[in-house]
C-alpha cells in the first residue's frame, strides 16, 4: 500500500496530465491500490487531498522563488551592479529549473501551466499564491530600477511603475509562448530581455557595463 506521501506524488502526476477536475476520487483511489476506507483514513476527503496537492507541489513555486529572490538582494544589493542584480535578484530564481530542483521532479511546464490557471479558479489559495508572488515580483524590479538611478546607472528619466509594468508584461509572453511550446529555453529569453533593458536604461557613462556587468552575470 502507498505511504501518504506517494499517494501525493501519484496524485500531482495525474493532474499534472488531466487537471484537478478531470481526475475523479474513485480513479484516484483505484490508481493509489487502496479501498476507500484506506484513502479516507489518510486523506478526510477529497478536498483534502487536493489542497495537500497544492501545499506540496504548487505553493513552492511561488514561495521559494520569492524567497530566493529576497536572499539574493539581501546579499548583493551592497555592491553588486544593476545590471547584475536584474539577474541574480529578478531573473534568475524565476528559471522553472529552479522550481524542477526543488520538488527533484521534471515535469512538463505547458501542464503545469495549465494545473496553475485551473487551481487558480478553483481554489482561492492557489490565486492568492498567484497573486502575491506577482506583486512580489513588480516590487523585486521596481527595488533594483530605483536603487540603479540612486547610484546613477539607470536614467532619472525612467519611469520605473511604467517600465516594470512594461517588464511585467513581456515576462508574462514569454510564459504564454512556453505554455504553446514547452521547447522553448526560457533562461535564454530572460537573459535577451536583461541585456535589451541594460541596452535601454543604463547611463551614458555606466553603457559599458552593457557587456561587462550584464554578460558575466548571465554567463
Amino acid at each position: 500500500m502507498k505511504t501518504e506521501n506517494e499517494i501525493l506524488e501519484m496524485a500531482f502526476a495525474m493532474f499534472l496530465e488531466k487537471g484537478f477536475s478531470e481526475v475523479s476520487t474513485n480513479e484516484l483511489i483505484r490508481e493509489a491500490g487502496l479501498t476507500k476506507g484506506g484513502f479516507y483514513y489518510s486523506f478526510k476527503s477529497r478536498e483534502d487531498l487536493d489542497r495537500r496537492v497544492i501545499e506540496k507541489f504548487i505553493h513552492p513555486y511561488f514561495a521559494c522563488t520569492a524567497e530566493e529572490m529576497q536572499k539574493a538582494w539581501e546579499e548583493s544589493r551592497k555592491s553588486a551592479l544593476t545590471g547584475e542584480l536584474l539577474w541574480k535578484c529578478f531573473f534568475q530564481p524565476q528559471r522553472f529549473a529552479n522550481y524542477q530542483a526543488e520538488i527533484g521532479k521534471e515535469i512538463s511546464f505547458r501542464n503545469f501551466y495549465f494545473l496553475i490557471y485551473e487551481g487558480m479558479k478553483k481554489f482561492p489559495e492557489v490565486a492568492g499564491y498567484y497573486k502575491a508572488f506577482n506583486q512580489k515580483k513588480g516590487e523585486m524590479l521596481h527595488q533594483i530600477l530605483e536603487r540603479g538611478q540612486m547610484r546613477g546607472e539607470v536614467t532619472k528619466t525612467l519611469d520605473l511603475d511604467n517600465y516594470v509594468t512594461m517588464i511585467l508584461a513581456m515576462q508574462d509572453g514569454i510564459l504564454a509562448l512556453k505554455v504553446l511550446d514547452d521547447s522553448i529555453d526560457d533562461e535564454e529569453k530572460y537573459k535577451k530581455i536583461q541585456y535589451q533593458m541594460w541596452k535601454d536604461i543604463s547611463t551614458e557613462e555606466n553603457s559599458k557595463y552593457t557587456d561587462g556587468g550584464v554578460k558575466s552575470a548571465v554567463s
